[in-house]
């Protein structure tokens, strides 16, 4: 008899609590079926959105008139296709010679961008090495800092990127020198980076081989 007393007044209390909390309860439950709901219909929103993307950017033709337009919509999403989007923008400026929006957009990139090491060392290489050509093409020193930042970023923990990375430390020396019309030959700055490149177990032969002819040009120039 206890136990049935017992279970009887165990129910009567599930029972009373669902009375006095009913509403909260439905309450609650509504909650989370909005929450659920918009969850639902924010998925849904950014797979449409994404497929969208997807379609304009792999049809974009640079001869069209809304070429730049699309590109620059595509790029205000927050997806892969903006990342890609920026780097096409880049590619364009870039055959037009228009470096230094070029730079504002490789910032975006390096500096705001949520990439992986691999990725972002090779964007940050890619700039470095697009700045310094474009600091020759325009002969101004406005993007040396730029360049330096980007250089930092590469990652040289990976085989590949240390040789990069050396290689570009030492070609923004050489154009820091050209632009400032300084002298190579008695830079030992410069000459102590050379040999340590070149003494290197590290460094790439391919690279050892570019920057042996720039130093020998330098020399003898």
């Amino acid at each position: 008899m206890k136990d049935i007393s017992g279970n009887n007044n165990y129910l009567l209390l599930i029972k009373n609590f669902f009375v006095n909390n009913f509403r909260n309860l439905i309450f609650i439950l509504v909650i989370i079926l909005i929450i659920f709901g918009s969850f639902q219909i924010y998925n849904f929103y950014n797979t449409q959105n994404l497929k969208k993307n997807s379609i304009i950017f792999f049809n974009l033709d640079e001869t069209n008139e809304k070429f730049l337009s699309q590109l620059n919509q595509i790029k205000e999403n927050e997806n892969i296709f903006s990342i890609l989007s920026t780097l096409k923008l880049i590619k364009y400026n870039n055959d037009n010679k228009n470096y230094e929006y070029s730079n504002e957009l490789y910032k975006e990139i390096i500096f705001s961008s949520d990439l992986n090491d691999l990725y972002l060392s090779n964007v940050a290489a890619q700039a470095s090495y697009t700045m310094i050509e474009a600091s020759y093409i325009e002969k101004t020193n406005n993007y040396f800092e730029d360049i330096s930042s980007y250089i930092d970023k590469i990652n040289d923990n990976f085989d590949s990127y240390f040789s990069i990375k050396m290689e570009l430390q030492y070609l923004l020396a050489v154009c820091e020198i050209d632009i400032n019309k300084s002298e190579y030959k008695n830079n030992s700055e410069i000459n102590d980076l050379y040999e340590q490149i070149i003494n290197s177990n590290l460094i790439s032969s391919s690279v050892k081989e570019r920057l042996k002819k720039i130093h020998e040009f330098q020399i003898y120039k």
